[in-house]
């Protein structure tokens, strides 16, 4: 007798080992796709020392850049500063994903990494902290490896050179992946030549006043304490690299090792102010000035800055009582006192303000008491007011970028500008509380403003009799009827205001040429 085992018959028996093994691989499928995790280790050292345990070492996730200023970057490459990890990242106010220590020997090893890219910060109390940026983190097994700097390279040359006298061989530091320096702490004024190195942290304790040459390598960190002064009368280079910023800040207890264990809010005291004094020859570029009374103060004749960030300060860059300064490629962000500014210019006869970027700062430029630097292709963004200009200044303000809360430009008592070839977009572009019987020059201007492109401003005081020439604007409008209610001067019916703003002949399309060149 022959079994007949029909299609249907078969399906039936198929179907419940099918949907068996269906449900196996789906399983299998989803514990495959569970969150990968790598492991990183690495052998960091102490210099000087024979026992490497305990430095701590966090993983950190990337800091986030500044959309805004990523977009002006991107738009415009050559003003200000690039950003990135390297002058963006500071672990007190980063997020912590992992962390561990070192042993005897310096190794370390750190489980359990969701894959990705961090930052990495080895860091012990009286030793500093050093930063790895961008670290890719795979699943499986993860090596600290970092390209050596020309700096280092030559540091490691030099100290596992041989020196006869007596004979010796150095291989201090060849083994580590990365070697912390001891703190120096300053406590007494220094009076001869001195070299803050690379990559070594300096604790100003106390006012400090250097009379000698001083140079600043790459990489260095300064660490005043709170409302401490630096002041600076010799040489002075302090000329970091665009990879390798020098960094000046705030001497925190949050810079100890025990912030990976007990994160806490981060809440910052500021320095005094580092401050450049006497006749000699300074040179500062690719430097950071952070949590400040003021960043940098310079009263030396003809000074020139570059390529410097200042941040989260009362002020920048301020100048006084010189002939002329010169500063370009500054970025200046959140500087949140009202009677100073990012960049600050008083009593300063001749300059050039260039290239800068200016965001999110109560006051962008300040330009005071007679003081008349050339102001041009500077990018100002979300500022309560862009550039103020007051006691008798008379700036050329030319082909800038200002885009503000309140007020783009604001001059006052007895300063003439002349205001050219600006794009400006705030709530009131050019405000005048003003007097005196000269005329004021703005043209070729591309002025979008919400409530007033030109306003004059007075009170019994100070009565407004002077027009102002403000030939060939555009208002973003043809309609004479409107571009007058962007107009503020007699016509309105201010009792104390008998100026005019003589605003024909006007543009009737954008001006192509104003703005950043």
């Amino acid at each position: 007798m022959k079994l007949k085992i029909n299609s249907s018959s078969l399906n039936f028996f198929l179907f419940p080992f099918s949907f068996f093994l269906l449900i196996i691989i789906m399983l299998s499928s989803c514990s495959n796709t569970g969150p990968q995790t790598g492991t990183l280790s690495g052998t960091i050292n102490l210099e000087g020392q024979s026992d490497h345990s305990n430095i701590t070492i966090g993983v950190y996730k990337l800091a986030e850049l500044d959309p805004d200023i990523v977009a002006i970057n991107q738009e415009y490459p050559f003003i200000g500063v690039i950003i990135n990890q390297h002058t963006e990242f500071d672990h007190r106010f980063g997020t912590l994903v992992k962390a561990g220590e070192t042993d005897a020997s310096g190794y370390f090893e750190i489980n359990d990494i969701p894959t990705g890219i961090y930052n990495v910060v080895a860091i012990k109390d009286s030793f500093g902290f050093r930063y790895i940026y961008n670290v890719q983190i795979n699943s499986g097994e993860n090596l600290l490896q970092r390209k050596k700097d020309k700096d280092e390279r030559k540091k490691l040359e030099d100290e596992n050179s041989f020196n006869l006298l007596p004979l010796s061989f150095n291989l201090e530091g060849s083994k580590a992946d990365l070697t912390l320096y001891p703190a120096t702490i300053i406590s007494a004024d220094i009076t001869t030549a001195t070299i803050f190195e690379s990559y070594h942290h300096y604790i100003i304790e106390q006012d400090i006043k250097i009379d000698d040459e001083l140079t600043i390598e790459p990489g260095a960190v300064i660490r005043l304490n709170d409302r401490v002064k630096l002041t600076i009368n010799g040489d002075l280079t302090a000329e970091g690299r665009v990879d390798n910023f020098i960094w000046f800040t705030s001497n925190d207890s949050i810079f100890s090792s025990s912030v990976f264990r007990f994160p806490s809010s981060v809440s910052l005291y500021e320095y005094n102010r580092v401050e450049l004094d006497g006749t000699l020859n300074k040179e500062v570029a690719y430097c950071k000035f952070e949590h400040a009374g003021t960043g940098l103060l310079s009263k030396v004749n003809g000074f020139e800055i570059s390529d410097c960030i200042f941040r989260e300060s009362q002020c920048g860059f301020k100048v006084e009582s010189v002939d002329s300064a010169f500063c370009s490629n500054l970025l200046c962000k959140d500087i949140y006192n009202d009677s100073f500014a990012g960049i600050y210019f008083n009593q300063v006869s001749h300059g050039l303000i260039k290239k800068n970027i200016i965001i999110d700062c109560e006051d962008g430029i300040n330009i005071k008491v007679e003081s008349s630097p050339y102001v041009i292709n500077n990018y100002i963004n979300s500022c309560n007011t862009g550039i103020d200009i007051s006691f008798y200044s008379s700036s050329n303000i030319h082909n800038n970028e200002i885009y503000c809360f309140n007020y783009s430009i604001y001059i006052a008592h007895l300063s003439y500008p002349i205001i050219e070839k600006n794009n400006v977009n705030s709530t009131v572009g050019i405000g005048m509380f003003n007097f005196g019987d000269k005329k004021s020059e703005i043209h070729y201007n591309n002025l979008n403003c919400s409530i007033y492109a030109i306003k004059l401003r007075a009170d019994h005081w100070t009565p407004i009799y002077y027009d102002v020439s403000a030939e060939n604007n555009y208002y973003y409008t043809t309609n004479e009827d409107e571009i007058e209610t962007l107009l503020y001067d007699k016509h309105d019916g201010h009792q104390f205001i008998e100026g005019e703003i003589i605003y024909k002949p006007y543009l009737t399309t954008l001006n192509i040429y104003s703005g950043i060149l």
